[in-house]
Formats: C-alpha cells, sequence, structure tokens
C-alpha cells in the first residue's frame, strides 16, 4: 500500500524563525514529489516539484530536499513570514506503468 505521511500535523513558530516539515513515503517508483501550499479558503499552489534524480530544490525562502534511497522529503522555510501560515501538503505520483 503506498502511503505519504506528513510531520509534523502543526507547527508555530516565531515570526523571522526557520522551520522543517518533514514527508516519508512508500511509494516506489515514483515520478515526482510536490509540495504545495494551501492558504484556508483558496486551493492548493505548487512550490516545487523533484523528480527522482533531484536531491535540492530552492523557490525563494522555501528549499525542498529528496533523499530517494530513505523515501524522505522535507521543506525548510527561511525566515518564516505572517504569510506563511497555511496547510503544507506533499504529494508524490506514482509512476505509472505501460503493462498489462
Amino acid at each position: 500500500k503506498n502511503q505519504v505521511e506528513q510531520s509534523p500535523q502543526s507547527l508555530i513558530i516565531l515570526e523571522g524563525k526557520n522551520c522543517t516539515l518533514q514527508c516519508n513515503y512508500t511509494v516506489s517508483p515514483f515520478s515526482n514529489l510536490r509540495w504545495y501550499k494551501q492558504d484556508t479558503g483558496r486551493g492548493p499552489v505548487s512550490l516545487t516539484i523533484m523528480t527522482f534524480s533531484e536531491n535540492t530544490k530552492s523557490n525563494g525562502r522555501y528549499t525542498a530536499t529528496l533523499d530517494a534511497d530513505t523515501k524522505q522529503s522535507s521543506l525548510h522555510i527561511t525566515a518564516s513570514q505572517l504569510s506563511d501560515s497555511a496547510s503544507y501538503i506533499c504529494v508524490v505520483s506514482p509512476l505509472c506503468s505501460t503493462g498489462t
């Protein structure tokens, strides 16, 4: 069974501090891993898309890491701002086989 687990479930930090969110998954093989930010009452916004071969990807104050061996990803937020208050979602897309 493919599973994706995130931790911590909720996080409270001071403005200007750094924080890290974790994502563990059992999906194998997978085509990509994505981190989304979802503000209350809005649809999710893509922060980063990582493929199997990528280890680190940055998007402004957001840095995502991926370790395909341990099946873990993390999202690091630098100098957090009030606007960072949102839900963060880790999505792992399985690699679809074309076999019968």
